[in-house]
């Protein structure tokens, strides 16, 4: 019986040193190892080749391509490794973290255990959906409803699709790779937005921002607080 390969798209557009094939395939390798899988069992499922895989890893065809990328955030999700996709194709973003399996356990927490849960639910969201992103909060900026410490989640949306989010609270993705939360609003100058903080007494000293060109916009879907 001959097996059809699956076909990945999406390539990735190499900006900088730490998206190249040879980088990507080597964050790969990191987060498999994290995982404690061989190659073979990273692709046990129908959701991955393992000969397309191997080529990922060794930097054949232009590497890991987005959709590949999203696979295998699923499947070492599974094995409690958390994965941010911009962190596996450039580098960027919070690094991979991995869940002790008994972290449903610990009754007495303290902020990093409570960081633990948070990451946990987050694999959830991160398993049950694809595109996903997150962030903590690192400001005042999106005060009452976000605070300094909390992580919010949500599904990317790229190019014209970005506009069904507007006056929307979005995870912004810039073209630079910086991330943050903002209010979406629409532009005087095509396809760029203004991101504005929601906080009128913001201590952020530009609390709106005009005309900046996005990669990508999440509506923020997931709101998780510490406990601590």
């Amino acid at each position: 019986m001959i097996t059809k390969q699956k076909k990945y798209t999406k390539k990735v557009v190499v900006t900088d040193d730490l998206s190249t094939p040879e980088a990507r395939g080597d964050r790969l390798r990191c987060i498999r190892n994290m995982a404690n899988l061989k190659r073979e069992e990273m692709c046990a499922s129908d959701d991955l080749n393992i000969n397309t895989y191997k080529g990922w890893e060794i930097a054949r065809y232009g590497g890991l391509p987005m959709d590949g990328a999203e696979r295998v955030i699923r499947r070492v999700a599974r094995e409690g490794v958390i994965c941010s996709l911009e962190w596996l194709l450039h580098g960027k973003d919070h690094g991979p973290y991995s869940i002790p399996k008994d972290a449903h356990l610990i009754k007495n927490k303290n902020k990093d255990e409570d960081y633990q849960d948070i990451i946990k639910e987050i694999m959830v969201f991160q398993s049950c959906h694809t595109n996903t992103t997150y962030i903590e909060i690192q400001d005042d900026g999106m005060l009452p409803i976000y605070e300094k410490g909390d992580f919010v989640a949500g599904v990317k949306k790229y190019g014209d699709d970005i506009n069904s989010l507007l006056q929307e609270n979005c995870i912004i993705q810039t073209v630079e790779g910086n991330h943050f939360a903002r209010l979406l609003r629409a532009s005087k100058t095509k396809n760029k937005y203004t991101l504005v903080c929601i906080h009128s007494k913001t201590e952020i000293d530009t609390p709106v921002i005009y005309d900046v060109e996005i990669e990508s916009a999440a509506l923020i879907t997931r709101h998780y607080k510490p406990i601590s």
